[in-house]
């Protein structure tokens, strides 16, 4: 049965009914056996129209047709055999797995059986080559769509058979993204895996055309602010919880709306959620300036000294009160330190090795073991390279939450400092547009498409 363009679960099967592997024929292909019994049985029914004639006009003409009704009788038998081989040659197809789709409103059930009218035999043979070329034709393997009901996100399920381990990943979910076109073209592969069973392949889609950025009017960030003092909106679609991811990294090049994005949005959310910020950067500008920093290299690093002091002394304090972290005790507060410009503070501190040395120990205790304490490191730079951000064990525990913007975006080396083991399509990137990793989100487990709150 060609189950191509329905959803073959929701409307054909019950559960545990049997599914048989579909065949598409090619020129040269050879008859599989209910197909060649198939033939027999016709050829059978053939000859039992014609004796049915025969002895029709015999009778009519008053001649003995005796010997014709033993033929019929012999041609019934072998009918009956056959049909008999031809039921059991059925059952003796393979037996495919089943994949059980959540859920759907109608709207969302009805759309998504025109998204799979777009994954066609021609679809998945010629251009996603998906099929198995065997002797009898091309193996098609099962294919379902799932939507959600506001029909902004869904997935692929694919069977695998046997095909898996042939994918180049990253290449096949942008191949597979050109399969969705006319009005559907809006959606994108974002990401893929592999079910618990590895029977089916998941290719989750978005809607890429949906912003999910803020918009903010005349400075207005009031929209952006959590009731929860330890979760902060970078988008409509993406939280930070600092409570479980405690520091985070920006990448952006110049003009990619860096300084912008942590200086005039972040920043200012934290203030208004009940923080005390700090934002230090190697060149001085405004955000030095408003959040009462520090521009000098040597007093950057007596600030990052200054704050390891404070966070043994909350340490202590915790420790007095016998509590696990900074949450359990009310009276003390979310702490924010910017360090931006970390290729600028880098490259000045290659002229004073002591000086160094000081920066890699405070910056790394910071990290380390702020995140008890409520301190909080917002590191930024232009390049994420070894030279042109934190060091090494730093940079490790700075890793979880993770955004990068315009051209750092795109630069597959860097992404590999920041995301390892991620492989991405090159794409271009606009300002304030860009990549995000939150190991806690389950949306943004992956990099992302990120876009930075939007200042009208």
């Amino acid at each position: 049965m060609d189950l191509h363009g329905i959803q073959p679960i929701q409307l054909f099967l019950k559960k545990g009914k049997k599914m048989y592997r579909r065949i598409v024929k090619k020129e040269d292909s050879k008859l599989q056996k209910y197909e060649t019994v198939l033939r027999f049985v016709f050829l059978t029914v053939m000859c039992l129209f014609l004796v049915v004639t025969l002895i029709l006009v015999l009778k009519k003409a008053g001649y003995d047709f005796n010997i014709l009704l033993k033929v019929l009788a012999f041609i019934l038998v072998v009918l009956f055999f056959l049909l008999v081989c031809f039921v059991f040659c059925l059952r003796d197809r393979d037996v495919i797995s089943t994949f059980d789709l959540d859920s759907m409103s109608k709207k969302a059930f009805k759309t998504s059986c025109k998204v799979r009218k777009l994954f066609s035999d021609k679809t998945i043979i010629d251009v996603l080559k998906l099929s198995n070329s065997t002797r009898y034709g091309e193996e098609m393997p099962m294919v379902y769509v799932w939507l959600s009901d506001d029909l902004v996100s869904g997935y692929v399920a694919i069977e695998n058979i046997a095909n898996f381990e042939k994918m180049d990943k990253s290449k096949y979910e942008q191949k597979l993204s050109g399969v969705f076109s006319g009005k559907y073209k809006k959606y994108a592969i974002v990401s893929s895996e592999l079910i618990q069973s590895d029977s089916y392949m998941l290719f989750y889609f978005e809607d890429t055309m949906k912003s999910y950025k803020f918009e903010i009017l005349d400075n207005s960030i009031q929209e952006c602010v959590s009731d929860n003092k330890h979760l902060l909106k970078l988008s409509k679609d993406l939280f930070w919880d600092t409570r479980i991811i405690p520091h985070l990294s920006i990448i952006a090049r110049t003009r990619a709306g860096k300084s912008f994005f942590a200086g005039r949005y972040l920043a200012n959310v934290m203030i208004a959620q009940g923080w005390k910020v700090e934002y230090n950067s190697s060149k001085l500008d405004r955000y030095v300036r408003e959040f009462k920093g520090e521009s000098d290299i040597s007093e950057i690093v007596m600030r990052a000294e200054y704050w390891v002091s404070v966070m043994m002394d909350r340490l202590a304090e915790i420790e007095k009160y016998q509590k696990d972290s900074y949450l359990d005790l009310e009276h003390l507060c979310d702490i924010a330190i910017f360090f931006d410009e970390i290729g600028n503070l880098n490259a000045g501190l290659e002229l004073d090795k002591s000086l160094k040395k000081r920066w890699e120990v405070a910056i790394n205790k910071l990290s380390a073991t702020g995140a008890s304490a409520g301190i909080h490191i917002i590191a930024i730079s232009q390049y994420a390279t070894q030279t042109g951000f934190l060091p090494a064990l730093a940079r490790v525990n700075c890793s979880d939450g993770v955004i990068m913007l315009g051209g750092a975006a795109d630069s597959a080396t860097e992404r590999q400092y920041m995301m390892p083991g991620f492989e991405i399509p090159k794409r271009s990137y606009a300002k304030a547009q860009g990549l995000a990793r939150f190991v806690s989100d389950d949306k943004y487990k992956e990099p992302r498409f990120y876009e930075a709150p939007w200042f009208r």
